[in-house]
């Protein structure tokens, strides 16, 4: 597996790594990734204990070129410069002031789609798993399985303090006061009102209707989308973030837990973490469409991935507005 060793920089005048870059790296070693990812083994009782699963996910090289098409495409070209700008002008800043709270106030809107989206899809498939054949029961079991690792990171399952991370590192930089709602971005709070819609969409349709099982296979895509776009975010910030709250608080330089907490919202979705996590989504979506009877479609992937890349953009771009005027 190609994999990018994150340097860590003090201050921003180290040319990091860019989203394009970090994208790079990791679409070119993409069969590498998929040959490597697993479902975790698991002891079953005493001595007993099933190995890891191999993963199954079809047309790797179709799905490479198509994901360099959508890291070329005019619309994650202008998406990503967004993102790295509000990052940038996030770490030019002295002070906590009212942009910076905005800032973390909006940012933490664009990464709710483990709860909107994907355990929304955990949530409807555990409901309609009473009522899958017999036929497909390995396979539903195989798309459960894949969700499961999509969201088990985000949802703090075995990393007691998880549901903390944003709070610990917001809290280091003197800047809990970003939940108010006064801080609020319209365009952040619309992206997750896009993701909620998404997790929801169709979920009270026949479960058998193309309707509600496409709605199904397209909020899968988003979550591939998703966790993606997260794993060229996060390691941007990994680069820096360490630098950056020694710079705001200097004491964290001698207690290592706390600096440690402090950074993990950052480092912890770090490295191969997201984009682990949205193969595990790529490999439960080609599943679901063959249970559902829906030829698996890299098109409409790409379309889906195109038009989150658009609306996150949006976002940033508000962030970005709010940190640099």
């Amino acid at each position: 597996m190609i994999s990018l060793s994150m340097q860590c920089s003090n201050d921003i005048s180290t040319k990091p790594f860019s989203m394009q870059e970090l994208g790079e790296v990791f679409v070119d070693g993409l069969p590498e990734h998929i040959a490597m990812l697993k479902l975790p083994g698991r002891w079953i009782a005493g001595d007993a204990r099933r190995p890891p699963i191999s993963v199954y996910i079809e047309h790797v090289k179709e799905l490479q070129n198509m994901m360099y098409d959508v890291l070329c495409h005019e619309i994650t070209q202008v998406a990503q410069p967004y993102t790295e700008g509000t990052f940038l002008a996030f770490l030019k800043t002295e002070k906590v002031e009212p942009g910076v709270l905005s800032f973390f106030n909006g940012w933490n809107e664009t990464h709710k789609t483990t709860s909107l989206v994907s355990g929304k899809i955990i949530m409807r498939l555990s409901a309609d798993a009473l009522y899958i054949s017999q036929e497909n029961q390995a396979i539903y079991h195989n798309v459960l399985a894949h969700m499961h690792e999509v969201s088990k990171d985000d949802f703090g399952l075995g990393q007691k303090g998880h549901d903390g991370m944003y709070k610990y590192m917001t809290n280091a930089f003197g800047a809990s006061a970003w939940v108010d709602d006064q801080y609020k971005i319209n365009e952040c709070n619309e992206f997750s009102d896009f993701l909620y819609n998404t997790g929801i969409a169709k979920h009270k349709s026949a479960m058998h209707s193309t309707e509600y099982q496409q709605s199904v296979v397209d909020a899968m895509m988003v979550s591939v989308a998703s966790e993606l776009w997260n794993g060229r975010e996060y390691n941007f910030l990994a680069q820096f973030i360490e630098g950056k709250l020694l710079s705001f608080n200097a004491s964290l330089n001698e207690d290592t837990k706390a600096l440690r907490n402090a950074k993990g919202y950052v480092i912890g979705h770090a490295g191969e973490v997201e984009n682990r996590h949205g193969l595990h989504a790529l490999a439960a979506l080609q599943a679901f469409s063959r249970i559902a009877k829906l030829s698996f479609n890299t098109e409409r992937l790409k379309h889906v991935m195109l038009d989150y890349n658009r609306r996150v953009g949006i976002a940033f771009s508000a962030l970005q507005n709010v940190l640099t005027h």
